[in-house]
């Protein structure tokens, strides 16, 4: 029986690549990785992200902080349907630390409020603490929606469960602002994100290598056969740069100029 994992915490390496290069890396870990039983075939995720006024999150992030934190609420689908998952993620230096709560899409916009429904019940009191970590981030900072982030994603994982690790691929990578407590976007609002802050246009397909203490040595050999190249990839980051700046903020070798003049954000 499939059992969501509510606790990750594992180094996480993000790279552009082309699809000739996607299809290389997909031949090269056949004999390692299989398809993620959540994700036979591939699906839809959509993020709505939480951030203050002042962007304290954002800011952080930019500013290469060695310890710093970002609150998302994730659903699948299209549109997102099922559970809504309450994610507090926390990078130390290298190590990404990710915390989730499930809980049903419907007490989305009650929480978002600070309120608690009276008929919410989480499953454990792990998850119990991470939605409590999640509020009172959120009322501390006074965060609220900024935008939401939606991609079609392909998720493998080990055949061997004790090797520990996981490949994403991330298609169709698109953005727009947030409408209030809802990750329900309006359909013709999407910007695309596919290849920005790269210098190949034709790299539109991000992909995340993820695992826990040392990887496999087959891990090492792909990434320099290949000669991938990691990138400082954050599509929050890229989302956020592209609403204050425009488009233009990410064709430079930084991934994004940050914070904006005064001026642009009183605009």
């Amino acid at each position: 029986m499939k059992k969501e994992t509510i606790s990750f915490e594992r180094f996480e390496f993000k790279y552009w690549l082309t699809e000739p290069m996607v299809k290389q890396i997909l031949d090269m870990t056949s004999s390692y990785l299989r398809c993620d039983d959540w994700a036979l075939g591939g699906q839809r995720n959509t993020s709505l992200y939480l951030d203050s006024s002042d962007h304290d999150f954002l800011d952080l992030h930019v500013q290469g902080a060695p310890d710093r934190s970002k609150l998302r609420i994730r659903a699948y689908g299209s549109p997102p349907s099922g559970p809504a998952f309450f994610e507090v993620k926390r990078k130390v230096k290298r190590v990404t630390f990710k915390d989730r709560a499930i809980v049903p899409m419907d007490a989305v916009p009650a929480l978002l409020r600070g309120e608690i429904p009276s008929t919410l019940r989480l499953k454990s009191a792990e998850e119990q603490r991470t939605l409590d970590h999640f509020l009172y981030l959120m009322l501390v900072h006074r965060a609220v929606p900024q935008v939401i982030v939606s991609c079609r994603r392909e998720a493998f994982t080990s055949i061997d469960p004790a090797e520990e690790v996981r490949l994403t691929i991330d298609r169709d990578i698109m953005y727009q602002p947030a409408r209030g407590p809802t990750l329900v976007g309006d359909p013709s609002a999407w910007i695309h994100l596919c290849g920005q802050g790269n210098y190949e246009p034709e790299a539109s397909s991000l992909i995340e290598l993820k695992f826990r203490g040392s990887a496999p040595l087959w891990v090492g050999e792909v990434i320099q056969k290949l000669q991938l190249s990691v990138s400082a990839c954050s599509k929050y980051v890229m989302a956020m740069t592209m609403e204050e700046l425009g488009p233009d903020a990410l064709t430079g070798p930084d991934l994004a100029q940050w914070p904006p003049p005064r001026a642009a954000r009183e605009s």
